[in-house]
């Protein structure tokens, strides 16, 4: 098993795009708990903010991992698949954890620094806990 991280942000999508993305409460409990029922995945986490929407997830396989990801967020976000996914990246192994390192410490921000990201992935993974999405149950 791998980290896996499939993601916009407001590096890879127009403002447009990311809001109709984003995803908050009840809508991203529901996006973890679909990500937990797809194959090869082990555990998840979200994080939803008005400049990004990433999908952290424990993957046993790497292609059917980012297939699942990318058709559920299309699906969770109510945006086609083939207009997502230009817009999406993706990052595997310690590439994934680097980048959520990054992302942690406000590297990946609009506003380089900004001090409300480590609440916000704090926030994120306090949300995953109770839905038993880290790990996932099977």
């Amino acid at each position: 098993m791998s980290v896996l991280v499939v993601g916009l942000s407001h590096r890879s999508a127009p403002v447009a795009v990311l809001e109709q993305a984003t995803l908050s409460g009840d809508a991203i409990g529901k996006l973890l708990r679909d990500v937990c029922q797809a194959e090869h995945v082990a555990g998840t986490f979200a994080v939803s903010t008005c400049n990004r929407v990433e999908v952290y997830v424990e993957a046993g396989k790497f292609h059917a991992g980012v297939a699942a990801i990318c058709e559920l967020l299309a699906r969770h976000a109510g945006i086609a698949i083939g207009e997502l996914t230009p817009h999406l990246y993706v990052y595997y192994g310690d590439r994934a954890v680097q980048h959520l390192l990054s992302v942690t410490c406000g590297l990946e921000s609009m506003v380089a620094g900004e001090p409300q990201i480590p609440g916000q992935v704090r926030r994120s993974l306090a949300l995953a806990q109770p839905r038993n999405t880290r790990p996932c149950p099977r």
